[in-house]
């Protein structure tokens, strides 16, 4: 894809983001397209396009840990979910999981060691209970079964929230292939996008339930957004221990 061709998707794509999410995303159209700057980032999209243990090594440790065993316990598959009018899907929760392993290698380029392990597990809870003040946010208590089970209940429907997140998505995507120079599939985008864009749903998913609203909205996409994007911009070390 030429560089005239790639910056004119870019610059739909934005219009198509700004369009839904007004002035307030013009924060987050920036710090998407300020991505490719960032060699973790390229490195990260150029690492997604390979098998997924190329990159994420053994992390058999980390999805035992109780965070994650509780989401393969309360969550269901994408099947069970529709049936059962769940908006949240064990599978989108896991690519969360995903994205902060994948983030901390584009950092590090380290496939071992328990230290990369408690970083990202530290990350994912701190995401969780923090949204976009996740930095300064103490790491919080082992969330239990119930948690999920409420989670997976918030609706995606209210205040023009999800198609807000997938305009994101669709920016990212086409950022992305800037980087990767890879044709964007018209559905599914790329592996790296649906973790990033997976990860916004689940965080503006926990917000909205720690505010005990039935449903997400477009304050809690545009800070789930602004809380993986920073994640992105930030090196693992300049985060608190």
């Amino acid at each position: 894809m030429s560089p005239t061709l790639v910056n004119a998707a870019i610059a739909d794509a934005r219009a198509a983001l700004l369009e839904v999410g007004g002035r307030e995303s013009t924060v987050i159209a920036a710090a998407i397209e300020a991505l490719p700057s960032l060699p973790a980032f390229r490195v990260m999209a150029t690492a997604s396009q390979a098998a997924r243990p190329q990159w994420a090594g053994l992390v058999d440790d980390l999805f035992e840990r109780p965070l994650l065993k509780q989401a393969r316990a309360g969550l269901r598959n994408a099947l069970m979910s529709t049936l059962t009018g769940d908006s949240l899907y064990r599978n989108v929760f896991f690519s969360f999981a995903d994205a902060v392993i994948l983030w901390h290698y584009g950092y590090t380029q380290e496939r071992t060691g328990s230290a990369r392990l408690e970083s990202a597990y530290s990350v994912m809870r701190r995401l969780l209970a923090g949204a976009e003040s996740f930095i300064d946010t103490p790491v919080p208590p082992e969330p239990d079964l119930d948690y999920f089970r409420r989670l997976r209940r918030i609706r995606l429907t209210r205040d023009n929230a999800y198609p807000m997140l997938r305009r994101a998505g669709r920016l990212l995507g086409t950022v992305e292939a800037e980087v990767t120079e890879e044709p964007l599939h018209a559905l599914r985008g790329s592996i790296l996008t649906s973790y990033v864009t997976f990860s916004a749903q689940v965080i503006a998913m926990a917000r909205a339930m720690r505010a005990d609203r039935p449903a997400i909205d477009r304050s809690d996409v545009l800070n789930g957004l602004r809380a993986i994007t920073t994640l992105l911009q930030t090196p693992p070390r300049a985060l608190p221990a």
